[in-house]
């Protein structure tokens, strides 16, 4: 279980996300959506910067895709959050729109502190 304060959350790593998978955590009266991607964990607010939608709660992980047709193929194995809404992909890791990258998701920095995952509201490096 997530201990929080009104700027952080804390949960034990065992309770953490597995690869390509995603945990809810409600912090300072902000859904935030914790992914764990190639080993870094990263943490996104669960609102689509284009409309608004509900991004990390009812959002699908999906893999980045290069090329189209017979020449598509996965470029990285869920990467990428999906809007319920529209379907415009955002990348996990930095929070870039594929569709448009002057919009990004709001991202929260997380780190890890002893047997910890610690997310913050506070100002301060938002990759894992």
């Amino acid at each position: 279980m997530a201990t929080t304060t009104a700027r952080e959350a804390r949960l034990s790593l065992a309770e953490a996300p597995p690869e390509g998978e995603r945990r809810l955590l409600e912090l300072g009266g902000r859904t935030i959506g914790v992914f764990r991607l190639d080993g870094d964990y990263f943490a996104l607010a669960d609102r689509c910067p284009h409309r608004g939608a509900p991004l990390c709660s009812s959002g699908a992980v999906v893999d980045a895709v290069e090329g189209v047709g017979d020449s598509a193929r996965v470029t990285r194995e869920r990467a990428l959050v999906r809007c319920p809404w529209h379907k415009w992909d955002f990348d996990i890791a930095t929070g870039r729109c594929a569709v448009d990258a002057r919009l990004r998701v709001r991202r929260y920095p997380v780190r890890v502190d002893g047997g910890e995952l610690v997310v913050s509201l506070d100002a301060g490096p938002a990759a894992g």
